[in-house]
Formats: C-alpha cells, structure tokens, sequence
C-alpha cells in the first residue's frame, strides 16, 4: 500500500470531493484538518496527478515508519541524506513546545555533523508552497502513528496567479469564477476517465475560464455565450493561455454566440461533459426582488437543462455552479427546483459541496449530475 498526505486548499469538501473523483478506488482519511490521507493500491504519478488538481496545494509522500524512540534520528538521517540546507518539521497531534523542542534538538545533531541549516516554524499545515519552492526547502510531517512524510510536490503557484490575474479579458461584474474552483469542477465531471478523450461545453463560458481549465487538460472545449463580447473575449484568452500556459499546444477550441437553452443545431461534435457557471443574477440584488430573481433564475436553468438532454451522451456529467441568494430572513436555494422534477432526464450524484467567500451575498451550490 502506498500513503500520501494531501494538503488541501480553503475548502476542504471540494478539495476531497475532487480526489475522489479522480481517484475512486484509494481509500481517503482525515488525520488533521485540511490535510487528506490518500492510501493506493499503486503508487502515484504525483506530478501528473498533481498538475491535474485544482483543490491541492502540495503533496507529501510516506518516506518511512519511525517510533517515539527512534523519530529523532530518523529524522537527522533523513536530513542529512539530503543535505537539507532549509528544513521544517510539522508534528500533526504535537503541541507547539513540543515541535518546537524536538525541531531545535534536530537542527543542533545537523550543525554537530557539519551541516548549516536553518529551520523554518510550520503553521497548522506545514510551510507554504512559495517558501518550500523558493527556499528549496524539505518538508517533513510525522502523524501520530509516527509516519514520517516528505513533501515532493507543490502546486505552480506563478501559473495560478497569472490565469486569475493577468488573462487579458475579464469582466468585473461578472460571477469571476475562480481558476482552482473551474479546475475542481472539470475533475468532478472527468471523473477517472481519460480527459484527452472528452468533448466539453461550457454554454454560459463568460470570460472562458472553465474552458482554459478544461483546455489545459488536453479536453477539447466548445464554449458558448449569449455575449457576443464574451464570445470574442474568450477566443482572446484561450489563444493567450496557448501561447503563455500550455506546455504543449491546446487543441483547436470552438467558441460561438448562442443561446444557452437553444444551441443544439449549432453542435458538430458529440458531447461528453457539462461544465459551467450559468448567469448569478445581480451582484448586490434587492432584498425586496430576491424571490422574485431566483425564480426567474430557476426557470432559466431548467430550461438549459431539459435542452441540453437532448443532445448529452448516456452517463454525460453535468457540473453546474448555482447560487444561493442569502436574504435578511431567509434564503433562496436556487437548485432545489432539480430534486422537484423527477422526469428532468438527471440523476444527481452530488448536491452537497457550497462554496463561498466571506461576507458573500451569494454562495455558489456545486451541483454533479448524470444524463439517464
């Protein structure tokens, strides 16, 4: 059996919900809050697994079994082996004096062994992915079982950075799906199929976000916007994700003006996956108007739906982004309208992942649903 820590990103239920789509047969653990044991049956590809994820920030790999009377010298062994110039220990069921005095007594066995090192104090869940990179440092966490852990792979922080920031067109008023969150939802629909071998449709893409997500995987995306703006604008950051992201070059993408609940006849390609953020409504919506906004938004939504069944292959996933309007009194959740339709020609796998932002009026309900 092969062990694996997972350090998951700020919401730790899409981040599991993610592995698990990727990786149905290995058996998940929580050991710590936001830290995810993965045990499989085989070992990992960790850098293409790793580039893959939208809801992990680095991964650490079991390196070997210690003791309580053993661990210290297990890990100056460890250390020294790699001549760690930079080193942290997280001690996940330790206090802090307790970390702290075991980390002091390590470094002072390195520098008696002629090695000048510096150790870097972890927070709750280690030390962060910049510094790990920057710094070129080792990472190791021991659980309770006192497994010792190294991490080997952390996210590209600098590529995350730059397709949320600086993709030449965005539109501010928009829902501004986030690159990790469009990321996550692409795996719940992929699932542990081959992406290489899937057409995607996002028919609301906006600014193309989910699409470049998609695109990266080597999935061939369609996208459509009822915006002739937002068409033109995605075209404009695929074709600069291609020439600044992609370590090979993307697939030829499709991107054309249409309506959401009316594009069937403009479809050439068959397709297999759903992925998309429809329109939110209004930003800061009226406490007076909320009833009346999510049942406008209800009727959209089922609408795309029953078209989008026309076309979507048996067993196609549908990953969809819906929004639950929070009022003085009460709330709106606009999905519930999928469960109150029995003919929809869906089957909902999930309906329990939320993602929010704090102080948000509105929260997004990540919905999985497969065509019958």
């Amino acid at each position: 059996m092969n062990s694996y820590l997972f350090f998951l990103g700020q919401n730790s239920l899409l981040s599991q919900a993610e592995l698990t789509s990727l990786i149905p047969e290995a058996k998940l653990t929580t050991p710590h809050q936001s830290i995810i044991k993965l045990d499989s049956p085989t070992s990992l590809d960790l850098p293409s697994l790793g580039c893959r994820l939208g809801g992990t920030v680095k991964i650490a790999v079991l390196k070997q079994t210690s003791s309580a009377k053993q661990l210290q010298d297990d890990l100056v062994k460890l250390l020294l082996d790699q001549q760690a110039k930079n080193f942290s220990l997280n001690l996940l069921d330790a206090t802090n004096q307790e970390s702290y005095e075991l980390s002091n007594e390590v470094k002072q066995r390195l520098v008696d062994n002629q090695l000048r090192t510096r150790f870097i104090a972890p927070t709750s869940t280690g030390i962060s992915p910049v510094i790990i990179t920057k710094q070129k440092a080792v990472e190791l966490t021991i659980d309770s079982d006192f497994n010792i852990y190294q991490t080997t792979w952390v996210h590209s922080f600098k590529s995350w950075i730059n397709r949320d920031r600086r993709k030449p067109f965005v539109t501010p008023k928009s829902g501004m799906l986030p690159p990790k969150l469009a990321r996550i939802m692409v795996n719940l629909a992929v699932g542990d199929k081959d992406p290489g071998g899937l057409t995607l449709l996002d028919p609301f893409c906006g600014t193309g976000t989910i699409l470049m997500e998609a695109a990266l995987q080597g999935i061939k995306v369609i996208g459509s916007d009822l915006s002739a703006d937002k068409v033109a604008g995605t075209k404009t950051n695929l074709d600069w994700l291609d020439e600044n992201q992609a370590c090979a070059p993307l697939k030829p993408a499709t991107v054309f003006q249409a309506n959401a609940t009316n594009l069937k006849d403009q479809l050439v390609d068959q397709i297999d996956l759903i992925v998309t953020e429809p329109t939110l409504g209004p930003a800061s919506p009226s406490q007076d108007k909320l009833s009346d906004i999510a049942h406008g938004l209800q009727k959209l939504y089922l609408g795309a739906l029953k078209h989008w069944a026309l076309f979507l292959k048996p067993q196609a996933r549908v990953v969809i982004a819906l929004p639950i309007l929070h009022g003085q009194n009460r709330s709106y959740t606009t999905a519930d309208f999928i469960d109150a339709r029995e003919n929809l020609g869906y089957n909902t796998l999930r309906n329990d992942l939320i993602f929010t932002r704090p102080g948000a009026q509105i929260e997004r309900q990540i919905v999985v649903l497969e065509k019958q």
